[in-house]
């Protein structure tokens, strides 16, 4: 497959994902809305059928004593001609009341249980016929002592609901199709450079494609590429590698042949079986051409994925909106006649329209509990109560509009008055707030995605084997046939390298052939000198594989996300499981499984280097990928807290193995003078997926539910694993360059905290910053914004400033402040803000302040990662020299991990005793602590020394 196939698959795999994501969640929202619509107002008819039973509870009545029972439910099913149903029932579920006429079955269990669990008296549920609403009953106490259920058939809700499907499925299939050829043709524009290039590789090989080139290999002729186009100059320069290699090869050949006794032509020795070849892993010859490509399509691409979401998302919206005005007029018809009713029962009883006590009241209740409506009026030809904001037509007041439902109120059989109802042209806006706000989310995600993938892509498709046959191409050049280099494609780079690797081959099988035939002891030594200049040996040449950065991009991208899906809930799905630790306080309980996941990263981070040395880098993330797997399978199948902090260990442990060998992996891939930038690299791809699977978590949570948000975290890994095992090399056992050395399975971390400063360091800034990480950003967000109210997908878009802050500020800090802060004053300064943010939802309790301390938590976690580090190794090149940097750096990261699970449950078992306010306002208090520590520490000597100087000088004035 061509280079422009393989990157438009890959591009199309990700529209095609987008729209499938974006018209999924425009049904579920579409479905969510209109039963919602239909619920609530079946729970007007509810409420109606309750201010009826009232008047009864408040006398301290039991609710089978009323007596005209059967008229109320009669008339209140009268409202709404969809209702099938009313039933009245007392606390057991056993229906007091109904229009059912026979067959009375008791209130399901299920419902009992959804009535019992809601925080408000109104409530919905579902069967598989059925939509409906609930109104609990309570007497002056507030004691429960039953309920009202009214329930309407759900096959109009079923058959709209497939209509819906069907056009948003049939819309997003043709915008596929619209969008996948603008993306060809886009690819074939910003491609056309690289194709042009392929094309000069295709001459190249053409020319090089038989061995008979002994006229023109003698020639000294230019580079026949002179026009403009991908890698032109290198193009050149790999002609130049090419015409050496097929000169040093003719010439080695020739010599070799001169040795050999016997009379088998050597050229005629075939390519041999390359199954049975020595392997070694050889680091890549890296550049940043794959990354050059993808920053310079992504722009492109994002406009694509933005267009075709942005098309599908207002073509759902328009069709939503036009499907749900139906559903929203006759509920607001129904709300009409439920206040017409009131107003007009009070009139029949002779009461004046003018003198009506708490009809404005009554109607800004009604407001409260009905978003969609926004106004209510009593006129008489002038308004006589009103409440809400009315809508000011241009043409005509709402009762001479067409289509305009009234609600006239009689006297002695004329009218007298009539009730306004105004819609809330807001309503539908604010019921798709979310889901465009989810939209955006999932676009941002894709766009992150799709940055991994065409780095990918492009690597293995073009600038990796580009890059390979240029390395092969010039260690012949030079004179080295030791190694050969297998590709299974047919493009002109894959032939190209395999006639490279077919001379390498067939020298090694003449030099072996003429050694095991010659009988002449000095022409065998100079044989033997020979094998020695041009690297050939008794036997086969050894076969490189060559490790990328880009190998491990998208396994890591999606094992982080996959870790990081459960972030926004986990807290909330940990409390409303079964306690069976009842011994201890509820708080470390609700943290024991944030707990065990530290743990179980400290005790990986120091076995990952071993095992690695022991079973390879691939093998080690393969091992990791199965039991994480399988982890999140049980935490999906989980009802104890016992089972989710076990089970959540596990997935520590595979986070810990997974990220720690794609960071080792990166070290050996790469050449040393390029290691920051890829480990760069290796951070923003860690970093994208964190944040793509904390935006997308509570999103999945509030569509699907949290337990399946497990289910898509196992999915993820399984890809993760099987992106793995396609992408890294096997390992062997050899690698072609200096390997790293492996620390001990248990360092002495505890030396370095002899120094004052490091342990400042480790206690001041490292450990009250990863307490904040911990047990505010993972513990307390989550609850803190469930307690106001917030949603599991509000909470996910909050999480996700934390780690786009990180992104943004991390790589971007050094270059605005490494002039004018060191780094032990960077730190400081970003535990000072951390500190002020959180102060923020301490004064200011709410979403938005929350927003803001999440934001400057991630600023300040920016500003603090790197600086540590470099503090770090100030401080071992300074004063800890007796000490490997390893041994420090270890040390760092062990006690911040260890400090933030001591902090975790201290400000867990804090916050079940003081509330949640109160528990972030303690980690204020060790952050300012920390910092204060750390910055007498490290300026101590600087007051020292300045107090020193002043001491002098008042000695040199006094003398």
């Amino acid at each position: 497959m061509s280079m422009l196939w393989r990157n438009w698959t890959a591009f199309i795999a990700v529209l095609a994902t987008t729209l499938s994501i974006l018209a999924v969640l425009s049904i579920l929202q579409y479905e969510t809305v209109l039963s919602r619509l239909i619920q609530e107002r079946l729970a007007v008819v509810a409420e109606t059928t309750a201010s009826s039973f009232r008047s009864v509870i408040n006398l301290g009545l039991p609710i089978a004593s009323v007596r005209n029972a059967k008229e109320v439910l009669a008339w209140a099913e009268d409202i709404d001609p969809a209702v099938t149903s009313i039933q009245v029932f007392n606390p057991t579920g056993i229906i007091v009341h109904s229009t059912i006429a026979s067959g009375r079955e008791p209130i399901a269990k299920d419902t009992l249980i959804v009535q019992s669990l809601s925080a408000d008296d109104r409530w919905d549920t579902e069967n598989d016929s059925e939509l409906q609403a609930g109104l609990t009953l309570r007497n002056l106490q507030g004691d429960r002592i039953g309920g009202i259920l009214v329930s309407a058939a759900n096959t109009d809700f079923k058959e709209k609901s497939r209509t819906m499907s069907f056009q948003i499925v049939t819309a997003a299939a043709v915008i596929f199709v619209v969008f996948s050829l603008l993306a060809l043709l886009m690819l074939r524009v910003k491609l056309g450079s690289a194709m042009h290039g392929l094309e000069k590789l295709e001459r190249l090989s053409d020319e090089y494609s038989e061995d008979q080139k002994n006229s023109r290999l003698v020639e000294t002729k230019a580079p026949f590429i002179a026009d403009d186009g991908f890698l032109s100059s290198e193009i050149v320069e790999l002609e130049s590698k090419l015409d050496a290699a097929f000169r040093k090869f003719k010439s080695v050949r020739r010599i070799i042949s001169e040795f050999s006794n016997h009379n088998q032509k050597v050229a005629d020795v075939g390519q041999e079986n390359t199954a049975s070849l020595e392997t070694a892993i050889a680091p890549a010859p890296e550049t940043a051409l794959a990354n050059v490509f993808a920053r310079s399509l992504s722009p492109w691409s994002a406009a694509i994925i933005l267009g075709s979401a942005l098309v599908l998302g207002l073509y759902a919206h328009n069709e939503v909106t036009r499907s749900l005005e139906p559903e929203l007029a006759a509920r607001t018809k129904v709300i009409g006649a439920v206040a017409n009713r009131n107003i007009q029962r009070a009139v029949n009883a002779g009461v004046p329209l003018t003198n009506l006590v708490g009809a404005e009241n009554y109607f800004s209740e009604l407001l409260k509990h009905f978003p969609e409506v926004s106004y209510f009026g009593v006129a008489t030809g002038r308004i006589v109560y009103e409440a809400g904001t009315r809508q000011n037509y241009i043409f005509a007041p709402a009762q001479s509009r067409k289509d305009v439902p009234t609600f006239p109120i009689i006297a002695d059989g004329n009218q007298i008055g009539y009730i306004i109802v105004d819609i809330n042209p807001d309503y539908f806006a604010l019921q798709f707030r979310d889901m465009l706000l989810d939209f955006g989310v999932v676009v941002l995600v894709v766009m992150l995605l799709a940055f991994q993938i065409i780095t990918v892509v492009m690597s293995r498709s073009l600038t990796a084997p580009f890059l390979q046959l240029q390395y092969l191409a010039g260690l012949q050049a030079a004179g080295d046939f030791s190694s050969v280099i297998v590709a299974k494609g047919l493009t002109a780079i894959d032939r190209l390298n395999n006639k490279l690797s077919e001379h390498a081959m067939r020298l090694h099988r003449a030099f072996t052939a003429a050694t095991s035939h010659q009988s002449n002891n000095s022409e065998l030594i100079s044989l033997e000198k020979l094998g020695d200049r041009f690297k050939l040996r008794h036997g086969w040449p050894t076969q490189l594989k060559f490790s990328y950065l880009n190998d491990v991009r998208l396994p890591l991208f999606l094992f982080a996300a996959a870790d990081q899906l459960p972030i926004a809930f986990l807290p909330i799905f940990t409390r409303a499981a079964n306690n069976s630790l009842p011994w201890l306080d509820t708080g470390i309980v609700i943290s024991l499984p944030i707990a065990g996941y530290l743990i179980a990263i400290v005790v990986g981070s120091l076995l990952v280097r071993p095992l690695t040395g022991k079973f390879g880098h691939r093998k080690l993330l393969l091992y990791a990928a199965a039991p994480t797997l399988l982890a999140h399978i049980g935490l999906y199948a989980s009802t104890d807290v016992t089972e989710i902090v076990v089970f959540r260990m596990v997935t520590g442990l595979g986070y810990a193995f997974a990220v720690m060998a794609c960071q080792d992996y990166v070290l050996r891939a790469v050449p040393k003078k390029d290691r920051n930038r890829s480990l760069g690299l290796f951070t923003a791809a860690l970093f994208s997926g964190i944040f793509a699977g904390t935006a997308l978590g509570g999103i999945l949570a509030d569509r699907l539910g949290q337990p399946s948000v497990f289910v898509v975290s196992a999915g993820l890994v399984l890809l993760s694993g099987t992106l793995t095992y396609r992408l890294l090399p096997k390992y062997t056992g050899k690698n072609v360059s200096a390997p790293i050395a492996h620390t001990s399975y248990l360092p002495p971390i505890w030396r370095p905290l002899g120094n004052p400063q490091f342990a400042a360091l480790v206690f001041g800034i490292a450990v009250p910053a990863n307490i904040l990480l911990q047990a505010f950003i993972s513990f307390l967000v989550a609850l803190e914004l469930n307690a106001l109210g917030a949603s599991t997908a509000d909470t996910s878009r909050i999480l996700m400033t934390y780690f786009l802050a990180i992104v943004f500020v991390g790589p971007a800090a050094p270059h605005f402040l490494e002039r004018k802060l060191n780094p032990s004053q960077v730190g400081l300064l970003g535990a000072v803000l951390s500190a002020v943010s959180l102060c923020v939802v301490v004064i200011w309790p709410a979403q938005w302040s929350i927003l803001v301390a999440v934001a400057g938590a991630g600023i300040s976690h920016g500003l603090v990662r790197d600086p540590q580090v470099a503090v770090a190794l100030e401080i071992a090149e300074r004063d800890l020299v007796h000490l490997d940097s390893d041994i420090v750096l270890a040390s760092l990261r062990a006690f911040e991990r260890l400090g933030s699970i001591v902090g975790l449950l201290l400000i867990a078992f804090l916050s079940s005793y003081v509330g949640y306010l109160n528990a972030i306002a303690a980690i204020v208090v060790i952050v300012i602590t920390g910092a204060a520590a750390f910055a007498l520490t490290f300026y101590s000597n600087f007051f020292s020394s300045q107090s020193q100087r002043t001491e002098e000088s008042q000695q040199a004035d006094t003398d």
